[in-house]
């Protein structure tokens, strides 16, 4: 990992796995595949890309913060439910042995793609089924959804944004503004955890990390600023197709 240009293509990896993030969700598809191409073994590029892409969910908070509207006690609830989550969930990755975390990567990738492919039917069928205030409400019974999805996130991470947007869809929500800063709330918090985590287990090479973090941030906070006036349809579609070619891949591997 010495090559300069190696490092340049990974930088320009996580500027747009960081954009992708903030307003469509699926950076992992960019970033988490490009360390593996370039010879970083799965598990230390899923501690480095949740890493990496923490700082740039942190920038898009900033960009979305106008947006969230929730109660303080709800808003409290979901962080801590994300925390705990994302904590659970990075403990039991880190105790996984790697060449059982590498076989399960090729099925956790064609589940987290599956779920973006198809998440324009998801959502708009749970947007016609469910009824609302159109803000999020916590209630004891979306405690155990809450807390899958965040160990998930803090498991393997890639395609959380998506699952928590159609988790947000079936409890009523219709803003999708808000569902977002919600969302890169939730993981930012989630990830952060994780990233915790990843950090005291030794999974971090810090010298192509930082790369990677510099180039999430920039990404991330870009990414949600301009998220209004970008064809996002078209990219959603971009980013489908190369997902795509990744499950396979990874399934050839």
């Amino acid at each position: 990992m010495e090559n300069y240009l190696q490092f340049g293509l990974l930088f320009l990896a996580a500027i747009v796995g960081g954009a992708v993030n903030a307003f469509a969700g699926g950076g992992g598809f960019i970033v988490f595949p490009s360390l593996v191409l370039n010879g970083v073994t799965s598990i230390r590029a899923n501690a480095m890309t949740c890493f990496s892409m923490w700082f740039g969910n942190v920038a898009s908070v900033k960009a979305f913060k106008n947006d969230i509207r929730i109660q303080s006690k709800d808003l409290k609830i979901i962080l801590l439910i994300s925390g705990i989550g994302g904590l659970c969930g990075a403990t039991v990755m880190v105790m996984t042995d790697p060449k059982l975390f590498k076989s399960l990567v090729p099925y956790f990738h064609l589940i987290s793609w599956g779920t973006f492919a198809f998440s324009k039917p998801i959502l708009a069928y749970f947007q016609k089924i469910t009824s609302g205030s159109g803000h999020f409400e916590y209630s004891h019974g979306k405690l155990l959804p809450l807390f899958l999805i965040n160990f998930y996130g803090g498991y393997f991470n890639a395609g959380i944004g998506i699952m928590i947007l159609t988790l947000f869809t079936l409890y009523g929500m219709k803003d999708l503004n808000e569902m977002n800063g919600l969302k890169v709330l939730m993981v930012t918090v989630n990830n952060g955890i994780a990233a915790l985590c990843f950090i005291f287990s030794g999974l971090i090479d810090w010298k192509i990390t930082i790369v990677l973090t510099i180039g999430g941030i920039i990404g991330g906070y870009y990414g949600a600023v301009f998220s209004r006036h970008m064809n996002q349809e078209l990219v959603r579609k971009l980013i489908i197709i190369v997902g795509g070619i990744i499950a396979v891949y990874f399934f050839a591997m």
